[in-house]
Order: structure tokens, then sequence, then C-alpha cells
């Protein structure tokens, strides 16, 4: 039974952005995913270039069975409205990774403070705001907000890939495939009967097992991991936010229970917000919600990896076809990393495309994510910023030493990153 995977990595400039299909022989569809869609505004043409290109290239009105988020920077999230508003694409599920109103603030006056027109738009006001209000205007029918758990992901480190406990309405079919929520741990319901979409908070040791019907054991999964903050910067920065308020610590912590008053404070005030940012902004650590894509078990004898970049083309005979994607993860430090690929120990031996973590930063880069996944490709999404190194010196030349391919990602059109992965099971 053979299964494919098509993937692009947009040329987008400093952002993110990335589509993938899996296919099956029997289904009509296939299952339609993207992880982030944004652009520091810079980019703002080839963002919106790139996503012309998608919409036009599915068709308007097409099903997203599932957009990943992976968090709160806008270059990462602020191209999403123009994706799916106005039923351009029909975003069945969506997510995104669960963080406290504290560090979404962080995460916004990090925005104002590199990228200040990106805090104009509503969209993003809102999204940070209150997330699940956010998006929940492009209706979708379900969203998932995702936590760390206690374990790995399906497939690696457990062999339980039965349904997630109190998940079972959490599935969903196209036209000749189905997917259901799996792994271990419980689906928790905040609001089970307030909410439309359903809205349901998830550990990180579940997944989304994609399948052909009636074929429930040759399957894709999509599983995230959630890199969690470091919370002593986020102290540091209520404090001296507090301090610009001039009101306590205390005080101002209750009140970011009320929306209302966090409303105000990213459209007036990220002024304040800027200079708070400013006095704590070295060696920050944001949650970011990692992702595997890649066969649920073991692949096939026969298989195949084709990627294109530029003008090079390589063919791959190797059994490595899963993409692994670390988001803004800050895995410099050797116990987050190795958490990391504890998570997804028993998949890493599939992994043939590593995204390398934070634009390619040497901050929040490990030699160890290349020694023991062994990719035969690094692709970064960095575009010239500043005196910003994305990617870094010392990180291209680890890649290198690695024996992996690194493929630079920015905006200009040429650098599109196109894979082509199957696996054929007789």
């Amino acid at each position: 039974m053979k299964i494919t995977n098509t993937r692009f990595q947009m040329p987008v400039g400093q952002g993110f952005f990335h589509a993938g299909w899996v296919g099956f022989p029997e289904a009509e569809e296939k299952f339609f995913y993207v992880y982030d869609c944004g652009a520091m505004t810079k980019f703002a043409s080839e963002r919106d270039r790139e996503i012309k290109k998608l919409n036009a290239s599915v068709g308007n009105g097409a099903r997203l069975d599932l957009l990943v988020i992976s968090h709160m920077h806008a270059d990462h999230v602020n191209g999403i409205e123009t994706l799916v508003h106005g039923g351009k694409l029909q975003v069945d599920t969506i997510m995104l990774p669960m963080i406290e109103m504290k560090e979404r603030l962080l995460s916004f006056a990090t925005t104002a403070h590199e990228d200040p027109a990106s805090t104009e738009s509503d969209f993003y006001r809102e999204f940070i705001v209150d997330p699940v209000a956010a998006v929940s205007r492009f209706d979708p029918r379900n969203v998932l907000l995702v936590g760390r758990g206690d374990g790995g992901a399906p497939g690696s480190g457990s062999p339980d890939d039965s349904p997630l406990d109190g998940g079972s309405d959490f599935s969903g079919e196209g036209r000749g495939y189905n997917w259901k929520l799996v792994g271990q741990g419980t689906a928790d319901f905040p609001s089970r009967d307030a909410y439309r979409p359903q809205v349901a908070t998830i550990p990180d040791t579940s997944a989304l097992r994609v399948f052909e019907f009636r074929n429930w054991q040759d399957a894709w999964l999509i599983a995230p991991y959630v890199d969690k903050e470091i919370t002593a910067k986020n102290d540091l920065f209520i404090t001296n936010l507090a301090n610009e308020l001039n009101i306590t610590v205390a005080e101002l912590e209750g009140r970011l229970a009320i929306e209302s008053f966090c409303f105000d404070l990213v459209t007036n005030h990220a002024d304040k917000l800027r200079t708070a940012y400013k006095s704590c902004h070295s060696d920050l650590n944001r949650t970011s919600l990692c992702l595997y894509s890649g066969p649920a078990g073991s692949v096939a004898v026969d298989h195949g990896c084709r990627v294109k970049h530029g003008p090079w083309i390589s063919d791959l005979g190797h059994q490595r076809i899963a993409w692994l994607a670390t988001g803004d993860a800050k895995l410099s430090k050797d116990d987050k990393c190795d958490a990391f690929l504890k998570h997804f120990k028993d998949h890493l031996d599939k992994v043939s495309t590593l995204t390398l973590p934070h634009h390619g930063s040497a901050g929040d880069f490990n030699q160890k994510l290349l020694t023991s996944t062994k990719p035969s490709f690094c692709t970064v999404a960095a575009d010239a910023v500043k005196d910003w190194e994305h990617p870094a010196a010392s990180v291209t030349r680890t890649v290198a030493s690695e024996g992996a391919m690194l493929l630079v990602v920015n905006a200009n059109e040429t650098t599109l990153v196109r894979e082509y992965v199957w696996t054929n099971r007789p």
C-alpha cells in the first residue's frame, strides 16, 4: 500500500510557511496540512505572493485538514488570515501550543521591538489576547491546544497507537482517507458545550494518525512536541511591565485575567511593552510546537525521496522520508535537546529533512540534532534582517561537517524547497 507525501517550504523571507499533502492509492483527495504562515513586514509582498500561489493551486474553498501554529511571533502567524479568511480555505482542525498570557504578551513585545508594523494587525492583537477566539473566526470544526505530556510521541517509546482517551470526537475524513487522534494521555474539554468550534487540550504524547479508509495499519503520523518556555524571563518582563504601568506586580497579574485590560495593553501601550522587553530580551526561550510528519511505522522496502531546491534535484534511495520541524525551539541546552530527541526517538531514523531551530540561530542550535537524527537535508527559513546571523556561520559549518545539505529558503522564488517522498508496502 503506497503512501505519498508532497511538501513545500515556501520562500517568504524572514518567516515560516510550510504546506504538505498526504496521499493514498484509492483516495480521491489528499490530507492537506499547513505549518505556520507568516513573514516579517519587510517581506509582506513575498509572503502574500506565496499565499496567493498556494490558494490558486488548491482552489477556492478547498479543505485544509490541519493548520498547525508553532508559536506566537508575528513572522509565523501574520499570513494566516490572508490564507484562510473569507472561505479561501475551509479549515477543519487547528493545532497550537498552550501558552499563558504572560508569555503571549512577551511575544507581542518582541514583535513590537523587532517588527512594529506587524503589531498593527487586529487579528494579531486578538490572537495574543485570546488565541481560540482569534482562530475561531475561520470557523474550524476543532481547535486543539497542546501541552507537555508524560512520555513520547505515538510509536516512539510506546506501542500504544490506540485513540486518545476522551478524544474520540477528534477525527476526520476526506474522500478515501481518515484521521484519528491517537496516543497516550487524555483529551480535556474545558467547556464542551460552550464552544463552537469544539475545543480541547491535549498532551503532546498524542498525534494525528492519517490512514486510507479501512487500512489502519499503514498510516502517516503528524506528531507534535512542545518545547516549554523558561519562566524566569517572563517574571522579569512582568516586573518591568508593572513598573512601566506604575502598578504592583500582584495588581498586574490579577488584571491579566481581564480580556479588556490585555486588549488595551496591545492596542494602546505597545511602547510600554517594548520597553519592558528590552531589559530582558537576551537568552529568551518561548514555548514552541515542533512537528514530525512521517510514517507511523517502519518504512517499506520500496520507497523514494526526491528533493528539488533551485536548479538542484536530489534523488535518495534510503529509508529516510520524514520531515521534522523545530519551530523557534531553543534546543541549545543539552537537557532540552535531549528531551526533544527522546520524544521522537523511534522516528529519528526516518527523518530526511530537519528544519533548523529559530531560522538557524546559533543560540538555539545543538549539534546533537544532527548527530542523532542524521538528516540528508537541513532547511532554514531566513533572510537578511539587520545584523542577525540567520543562519549563523557556525551552524552552517556544523551542517556541512555532518554531511547534510543546507537548503536556505529566503524571499527569492527560486529557493522554494519541494519534496516528494513515498513508501510502498506490497
